[in-house]
């Protein structure tokens, strides 16, 4: 079976929507930073996930757009069932 545009639309998609949530999820860490200026053990406990989930999100990033780009080089060369 062929490799649909819809199949690979859908993926790509998820893929935004992922990496739209982890960014979501960084800005809160980091929100959550700023409001607890006080040296704690939960401010260190954010600035590490924050530093767990930067590669994450930078990874994912890469992925959607190799994805994306790859994507357009099926359909340049009319290898994706419409």
């Amino acid at each position: 079976m062929a490799e649909t545009l819809e199949h690979r639309d859908k993926v790509q998609r998820s893929l935004e929507d992922i990496h739209r949530s982890l960014v979501a999820v960084s800005m809160k860490l980091a929100q959550l930073q700023l409001d607890d200026e006080i040296d704690t053990e939960l401010g260190s406990a954010l600035e590490e996930q924050m530093a767990a989930l930067a590669p994450l999100t930078d990874r994912l990033e890469s992925l959607e757009s190799e994805f994306q780009m790859e994507t357009n080089r099926l359909t340049n060369e009319g290898e994706l069932q419409g």
